[in-house]
């Protein structure tokens, strides 16, 4: 089992230049309030540091809160792309990256009839060659919506932390993404944590459990460790990596965006970012 140790004293190397296009990443977790939206929101910031053209989708899509983590307050959401609005004029440009916001308390956006889901991401893949990565924050839980946006990436992060509740759902979003999505292999983020022993104690079991159960592969990411700085980030609306770039949780995402590239598969799908949408809508099809 990895030893967290060297994660949780932190790592001030700089960031590497990336080196892998196409980067399409779910970050997921079962359980809110785990920390999946500042993970997805900083891993975003970061990969644009690196020079990648960076987009943050807000998979919650009805409970949205991306726009809150990077200081802005979208005048339009996915709900106007779904119903023909352009997305060009839906984007939000903060902290280097760009946002497509969800919309906040919309039970319309959370359940969209099938033609308007279709045009939405119709709209999103038109965006395809104007980004490298594509980071997607998923809801809690395990609605359709949300294992689908979840399962189609190249790369799921399932975020946990020591809490049993997080790591019960944690395992119950693995099962789900196991089931309806064919889910092999994912990597466990073990946030907020205290010990090297608790990160190692996040992974463990869930692992375990994977693999006796659903024999999906877990890896191993530099786990997060509790920060008192991270939730000021948040009310101020500056992503941590910016507010606190020395701060240890942000020397961690460092090591956590490195990592990701130095385990990625080679991906050589043609427009990885293209796929990943049609993937989703070609197994709703055939649902």
């Amino acid at each position: 089992m990895t030893d967290q140790a060297t994660t949780l004293r932190g790592d001030a190397q700089p960031v590497t230049p990336i080196r892998q296009p196409n980067r399409v990443i779910s970050i997921a977790g079962g359980k809110g309030g785990v920390g999946k939206s500042m993970v997805a929101v900083n891993l975003a910031v970061l990969y644009a540091q690196r020079g990648s053209r960076t987009l943050a989708l807000d998979g919650d899509v009805g409970m949205a809160d991306l726009n809150l983590l990077l200081g802005v307050a979208p005048g339009h959401s996915l709900l106007d792309v779904a119903y023909g609005y352009p997305i060009d004029d839906v984007l939000v440009a903060a902290h280097g990256i760009h946002l497509l916001p969800g919309l906040n308390g919309s039970y319309t956006l959370a359940n969209l009839d099938e033609r308007s889901r279709h045009a939405l991401w119709a709209a999103v893949d038109s965006l395809e060659s104007r980004f490298d990565t594509l980071i997607v924050d998923t809801a809690a839980g395990i609605d359709a919506l949300t294992v689908e946006l979840a399962g189609s990436a190249a790369q799921v992060v399932v975020v946990a932390n020591p809490e049993p509740l997080s790591l019960a759902d944690a395992y119950a979003n693995l099962k789900a993404l196991k089931q309806k999505q064919g889910l092999e292999r994912a990597f466990v983020l073990p946030n907020r944590v205290r010990t090297p022993s608790e990160a190692d104690e996040v992974f463990g079991r869930l692992s375990a459990l994977a693999d006796r159960f659903l024999g999906v592969a877990l890896t191993p990411l530099p786990a997060i460790p509790f920060d008192a700085s991270a939730p000021q980030s948040a009310a101020a609306g500056v992503p941590h990596v910016i507010q606190c770039p020395d701060a240890p949780a942000s020397r961690a995402l460092k090591q956590v965006a490195r990592r990701l590239d130095a385990l990625a598969r080679p991906d050589d799908r043609a427009g990885a970012l293209r796929l990943f949408l049609n993937k989703s809508l070609k197994r709703e099809n055939n649902g």
